[in-house]
């Protein structure tokens, strides 16, 4: 994967926790509203998305506003890769709710997770940390970039 192109991100305006991505060269990072999801690339916001939850944010969301969270899904048939990446591991995922004494929501969580991917074809990654994610992020927007004008030169 060439780390010499020059790619944009898109934040949403919405997303209060922004990854950091100043670390990463030939990486610009653009502040606009995105219809769904937190991440895109610039040029391609209507193909690739990207949702980042934090644990406290997921749980909360799949427990108590799983109807807004199943409309976002819908909006995400559209696109051509989706992706929902969880701050932390399943098992800081299952001490968070260990520790609310949540212990059976681990278990609607995970099964809502796995219905998710299997329903709308959407990748779940847990990520070991935010520098984790933010690497991520950068390393799919290049490989989407990257598949999108390997199709152009092909046509």
């Amino acid at each position: 994967m060439a780390t010499g192109t020059k790619i944009t991100l898109i934040t949403d305006t919405r997303e209060q926790l922004n990854l950091d991505f100043s670390k990463f060269k030939n990486v610009d990072v653009v502040r606009k509203k995105l219809d769904t999801g937190d991440y895109s690339l610039s040029g391609y916001e209507n193909y690739l998305c990207i949702e980042r939850k934090a644990i406290n944010d997921l749980v909360s969301t799949l427990i108590s506003n799983h109807q807004r969270f199943l409309r976002e899904m819908e909006r995400t048939k559209s696109y051509k890769e989706r992706y929902i990446l969880i701050e932390h591991s399943p098992t800081i995922l299952y001490n968070y709710c260990a520790k609310h004494g949540w212990e059976r929501k681990f278990d609607t969580v995970i099964q809502s997770l796995l219905a998710y991917a299997y329903h709308y074809d959407i990748r779940i990654r847990f990520c070991k940390n935010r520098e984790d994610m933010a690497n991520y992020v950068v390393k799919k927007c290049r490989e989407f970039m990257e598949s999108q004008n390997e199709q152009s030169t092909a046509n």
